[in-house]
This record gives C-alpha cells, sequence and structure tokens, in this order.
C-alpha cells in the first residue's frame, strides 16, 4: 500500500467519510471521463446498486428472521417455564405471582412481532418493489443498464473510429520522421566522405528529399485528424455527459431510495410508544402487586403448620 494511499485513507476517516470503493484495484479510477472505455465506471457504478438493492433485502431479512426466532424462542421458554413452575412444590400467591410474570415477559413477544411487521412492509418489501420496479431484468441483464451500455456505446462509436485514425496517422508520422532522421544522418556522412560517389550522394538526397514530402504529407494528415477532434470534441462531451447524467438521476434515486428506508427502519424498530410494552407492565404489576408473602405464609400455615388440627395421641383400649 503506498503512502499516497494511506495517507488519503486516514484522511477520509477522520472526516468520516468511506475509503473509496476499490480504490486500488478499480480500473476506471481518477481516469478522464470520455476517455474510451472509461464510461464503464458508470456502469459498475449501477450494477454496484442493483447488488446492493439484494445485499438490503437479505440484511434486513435476517434482521426479522432472528425476531422471528426470537419470538418462538419465547413462546417456547414461557410454555417449558409455565410447565415447570407447576411441577415444584411451591404454593399460594408466590407460585401464582411467578407464573404470572412469566406469561407477562412473553408479551414482549407482541411487540416484536410488530418490530417483524413493519420490517417485512416497510422495509424489505418497499425495497424488493422498487428493485423489480428499476431493475427489471431480461435473461441476462438488467435492462436499464443495457441501456445506458448501448447509449454509451453509441455516443463513443465514432469518436474511437476518430481516435484510431488518429493514433495510426500519429504511428506514420512518427515513423516516417525516425526514416527521415536517419536518412538526414547518411546524408550528412557520405557529404563528409570524399571518397563518395555522386551517384551515392544522389541517392542519399532524393531519400532525404522522399522523406520529407512523406512526413510533411503525413503531418498535415495527422494535424487534420486532430483538428476533426477538435472540432467534434464538444458536440461528444455533451453526448456523453447526457448519458452520464441519466445514470446519475438513476442513483441519486437509489440512494435517495436507500435514505428513505434506512428511516423507515428507524420507524420499524422503535418501542418507545409500543402498547404493548405498556399491557405487559400492567401485567407484571397485577402480578407482582398480587404476591402477598403472610398470605402464604398463613395459608402453609393452615394447611401444614401450626394452624393444623394436630391428632394427639391418648390411650386407646383394644376393641373386639
Amino acid at each position: 500500500m503506498n503512502l499516497a494511499f494511506i495517507f488519503l485513507y486516514d484522511m477520509l476517516n477522520r472526516s468520516g467519510q468511506t475509503t473509496p470503493e476499490r480504490i486500488l484495484s478499480n480500473p476506471w479510477y481518477d481516469k478522464g471521463f470520455c476517455e474510451p472505455n472509461q464510461y464503464k465506471a458508470a456502469i459498475d457504478r449501477c450494477n454496484g446498486g442493483y447488488d446492493s438493492c439484494d445485499l438490503f433485502i437479505h440484511i434486513f431479512s435476517e434482521r426479522a428472521k432472528i425476531e422471528r426466532n426470537y419470538i418462538s424462542d419465547l413462546e417456547k421458554w414461557s410454555a417449558t417455564s409455565i410447565k415447570e413452575i407447576s411441577q415444584t412444590k411451591e404454593f399460594g400467591t408466590n407460585k401464582k405471582c411467578w407464573i404470572d410474570v412469566i406469561r407477562a415477559s412473553k408479551e414482549i413477544a407482541n411487540t416484536h412481532s410488530d418490530i417483524v411487521q413493519r420490517l417485512q412492509e416497510n422495509v424489505i418489501d418497499k425495497m424488493a418493489s422498487y428493485k423489480k420496479e428499476n431493475y427489471g431484468k431480461s435473461i441476462l441483464h438488467v435492462k436499464k443498464i443495457k441501456e445506458f451500455e448501448r447509449d454509451f456505446e453509441q455516443v463513443q462509436k465514432s469518436w474511437i473510429k476518430l481516435l484510431d485514425k488518429i493514433n495510426k496517422a500519429k504511428k506514420e508520422y512518427q515513423d516516417a520522421h525516425r526514416q527521415l532522421k536517419k536518412a538526414e544522418t547518411a546524408e550528412k556522412i557520405i557529404e563528409s566522405d570524399r571518397g563518395a560517389e555522386e551517384e551515392q550522394k544522389t541517392k542519399v538526397k532524393l531519400s532525404v528529399s522522399t522523406y520529407k514530402k512523406e512526413c510533411e504529407a503525413l503531418k498535415s494528415k495527422y494535424q487534420q485528424y486532430i483538428e476533426e477532434m477538435k472540432n467534434s470534441r464538444p458536440n461528444y462531451e455533451n453526448s456523453m455527459k447526457e448519458v452520464l447524467d441519466r445514470t446519475h438521476a438513476f442513483e441519486k434515486k437509489r440512494l435517495a431510495q436507500f435514505k428513505a428506508l434506512f428511516t423507515a427502519l428507524h420507524q420499524s424498530l422503535l418501542i418507545d410508544k409500543d402498547t404493548h410494552l405498556k399491557e405487559m407492565s400492567e401485567q407484571f404489576t397485577k402480578g407482582i402487586n398480587s404476591h402477598d408473602t403472610e398470605k402464604d405464609i398463613q395459608w402453609w400455615n393452615s394447611h401444614f403448620g401450626s394452624d393444623t388440627n394436630t391428632a394427639w395421641p391418648s390411650f386407646e383400649e383394644l376393641k373386639d
């Protein structure tokens, strides 16, 4: 990891931002958008948005599953606990209170049932509907993303052809220029050679002249294509930005949906105004208030303790 990236990572973390995704491996990072195929960064972003919708649904479906499992476990715990308490030697208001508070504590399951319903209806289902409406798929592709890709390709088609012409003209010109330099060097050498024949000198001069003409022609062609690109650049850039702006709008809509559903998630998990909690608290209070230590002791005493009638032994004759 280079020092520049470490510095950037540190700065972003300090400012509370996240590190740019795949900053080191992303092949489109920090390059000119109008360069050939650079639009694939926008396509990759749209595909990432589709994946994020899937992940959102998966993550919060798992959260709802946890709630459902908790409700199920709470129901099982309640039934098992009441059965175990019923089989103990406990008695009176203590036994009744114990069973009552188990039943009261189980009432929290209603709160979690509501949470599951809100998560499903207000968060998960809404994201599923958004994904279906905005990321309709053919057999192989997301239709909207494929549309963006086709539009970008169409805009770049003529531009890439012109760029190919420029690169070819550049190579031809520079190759000819190298040959010209070699010919000029050969001319200097043969001019300084007193033993060189005139025919050789003439031939070299002809070669230099030929390469000069070829260089001028190729240079003119190269400059012509450069000028053509210069003239067509504004229209090309505007066309690319127009498609890009549509991908921005598509992403803005998705990000706004995420924000709305994060808010819905918050509301789904809030329990501060939950009516079930009030009911549970009332049941707890009622159960605990019914607990009467003195009454239990008195009940036990009257049935098993000092208030019972003891059968004291007395002298008994043998009965026929």
